[in-house]
């Protein structure tokens, strides 16, 4: 056999060998897809998908994902899970991409009031919707959690990046096969934030805002911008500490158009459960401890 010949037949082989993993990757992929319907279900909420293939490299790609609630319908075009991993029953890596996020259904106000509403209110509107793309490592032996990054971007919403360091992993295996929801629920009490960054980009959010406001005002939304810049300033000079004047300085760049990035101080360290889990006083009170360095793009 020539070198052509065996080239053509290790190819052949290989592409075999590829298919063939494949078709059971698939199948697996199938089956632990299956769980994450049923155990959505017992929430009630619906998961479907038009089509699911993986490889034997590890990549899941899965279309017309429809994610379905009481209040609301998430719609995937395609989502893409690159790297999967798991220690135990727990991940301990993920990387995908979401593309064409869509959403539908979710009851919002014409005139949206807040910065979640304004989202909602885009995202619902035809021809719109967003991308995300996520990658997380978790070792809960070393009671570590890296959120590489997370970042969303939409037509005419703008552009959202998070990065994160944490710990507090340690009630994880306790919970051994109890339901996402319960574990997600604990991890959120109970982890620390010790090292973030944050970057914001708007382009359709605030104008928004400014939009419904301006409606109910009867004043053009570029007036209300202008104003809104201007107490900005005045707050910038009458701030009392560095993160008062900061957060002036950051709503005055967004509202120019400029992009912003928080990092936060590795001295003070953000408890989520505080933040997330312990009414408006709590969140606030969290928040002064909280320091920050702050880029204008």
């Amino acid at each position: 056999m020539d070198m052509k010949k065996a080239v053509l037949v290790g190819a052949i082989l290989l592409a075999v060998v590829y298919i063939a993993g494949s078709m059971m990757a698939t199948q697996k992929a199938e089956e632990v897809m299956q769980g994450v319907v049923n155990e959505s279900a017992s929430f009630g909420v619906d998961i479907t998908y038009e089509d699911l293939s993986a490889s034997v490299f590890g990549s899941v790609s899965i279309s017309e994902l429809v994610v379905k609630t009481s209040i609301g319908k998430i719609l995937i075009d395609e989502l893409d899970i690159d790297e999967y991993d798991q220690d135990d029953a727990f991940i301990s890596e993920l990387s995908l991409t979401a593309d064409d996020i869509e959403v539908t259904g979710f009851p919002v106000r014409a005139n949206p009031r807040d910065l979640s509403e304004a989202l909602l209110f885009l995202l619902q509107q035809e021809d719109k919707s967003a991308d995300l793309a996520l990658s997380i490592e978790i070792d809960i032996e070393e009671d570590e959690a890296e959120l590489e990054y997370m970042s969303i971007e939409g037509d005419d919403i703008g552009e959202f990046r998070i990065s994160l360091n944490m710990t507090g992993l340690e009630k994880v295996r306790e919970l051994g096969n109890q339901s996402a929801l319960l574990i997600g629920t604990v991890l959120l009490q109970d982890l620390v934030v010790h090292e973030a960054s944050l970057y914001l980009e708007d382009d359709g959010i605030l104008q928004t805002l400014l939009d419904s406001e301006a409606q109910q005002k009867g004043v053009s939304a570029q007036t209300l911008r202008e104003q809104a810049i201007e107490r900005g300033k005045l707050a910038k000079e009458k701030a009392s500490d560095k993160f008062e004047q900061q957060l002036a300085e950051a709503g005055i760049a967004l509202l120019e158009g400029d992009g912003i990035t928080l990092t936060l101080d590795k001295d003070t360290p953000v408890q989520l459960g505080r933040l997330f889990l312990a009414g408006e006083q709590g969140m606030q009170r969290e928040l002064q401890k909280v320091k920050f360095d702050l880029e204008i793009d």
